[in-house]
């Protein structure tokens, strides 16, 4: 008889799947809500923003099934040739890539009169290129030449091409993602903090070069100065998660939304949350995230391989930071970025590659066991230091 103690564990986590879910649910309410009077003026239908959100919703919630049942295994295979065509895509955009507001992040499918956003699946075609190079490499993550180098090149390369559209929102996210990666696989600390170091002075040189950018801190850290220009998104979200008080002002009762707040219904959508749903709304909401990640950290415990543990651990630290980094933007503790808040705000590429990534991590939770702890992982070893040199 076989021991219950190591016998798989078929059944998905239902707790993820249904948190999923619900924030689907709760982002349909509230872009009903704030791109109502977007969509009466430039469409002359209230609902027209809500039926192309729900009809996307239904396409992520067949991706989600889809990469659910598929064996992630596959995509273990698959990874260094989506790694490349990630970057084939990021490439592209420099080529024959749409521009909306001076940036190419873009691609526009004629036939289906709908734009794509390629640096959301280079984000995901890396996440699972680092899992494959930490389930190859094993305790050679350690060495600097074999190990970290040529993850550290994957990661300049993915990052510096989104950046370069220019979206250093995502080039943010996507380097904390990474650098979480790193740390979490065994990677040692001080290659981490080096490569950070080298990244953070490149990043600084940036922000000082460009105009727009030094703006951007400089509004930031002059807070209430200058509202009509720069500050006027992170003022006006301010203004709407302080006027929902405790229990909000009511679903579709935002003032914030009649033209006040820019981009209420996309990179916004958390103050549009805090105005109608209160503290209490926001707080819920935040946790749900948290819970995401703990319980992604939980499943990568019982990983029956390398790959399946980091790719885990990578689409939960991507949902997190993702969310945590729009939360931050919103609430005014970080420069405005242009992030999108995870299956809440309105946008079809982000809502659709998160989907399928969590159906890729239900699908790793499918096949997990009880297997003993790793010797190698900092999320299960956070004491033991590997001396591979």
């Amino acid at each position: 008889m076989a021991n219950p103690r190591i016998a798989p564990r078929l059944e998905f986590d239902k707790r993820i799947l249904l948190i999923v879910v619900f924030l689907m649910a709760i982002g349909a309410s509230l872009i009903a809500s704030s791109s109502s009077h977007f969509s009466t003026e430039k469409f002359s239908d209230p609902y027209f923003l809500l039926k192309r959100h729900l009809v996307r919703i239904v396409i992520a919630g067949l991706f989600l099934v889809v990469a659910m049942h598929l064996d992630y295994r596959f995509f273990k295979r698959l990874s260094p040739l989506m790694f490349l065509g990630g970057l084939a895509m990021l490439g592209g955009l420099f080529v024959v890539g749409h521009v909306i507001r001076d940036t190419t992040r873009w691609y526009y499918i004629d036939v289906l009169k709908v734009t794509f956003q390629p640096s959301e699946v280079a984000r995901l075609s890396l996440v699972l290129f680092l899992a494959y190079w930490f389930g190859r490499m094993g305790h050679e993550i350690t060495n600097l030449k074999r190990g970290f180098l040529p993850a550290a090149v994957a990661i300049v390369l993915v990052v510096g091409l989104i950046a370069a559209q220019p979206n250093y929102g995502t080039a943010t996210a996507t380097a904390i993602i990474a650098f979480l990666m790193l740390f979490l696989g065994g990677a040692r600390l001080h290659h981490i903090l080096g490569f950070g170091t080298v990244l953070a002075i490149v990043a600084a040189l940036r922000v000082m070069s460009v105009p727009y950018l030094r703006e951007r801190f400089v509004a930031y850290f002059s807070r209430g100065e200058d509202l009509q220009a720069i500050n006027w998104q992170p003022f006006q979200s301010l203004i709407g998660l302080g006027a929902g008080g405790l229990f909000g002002t009511g679903l579709g009762q935002s003032r914030q939304k009649l033209k006040w707040l820019p981009d209420s219904h996309t990179d916004f959508i958390f103050s549009i949350l805090g105005e109608e749903m209160g503290l209490i709304g926001t707080v819920v909401v935040s946790f749900l995230f948290l819970l995401i990640v703990l319980r992604a950290l939980k499943a990568s415990q019982k990983s029956t391989d390398t790959f399946g543990e980091m790719t885990v651990i990578g689409i939960g630290c991507s949902i997190f930071v993702y969310a945590m980094l729009n939360i931050l933007v919103a609430t005014g503790l970080f420069p405005v970025t242009g992030l999108p808040l995870p299956f809440l705000s309105y946008g079809g590429s982000a809502l659709l590659v998160n989907a399928f990534s969590i159906g890729i991590l239900l699908n790793v939770t499918r096949k997990s066991t009880n297997r003993p702890p790793s010797r190698r992982r900092r999320v299960r070893q956070p004491k033991e230091r590997l001396c591979v040199s």
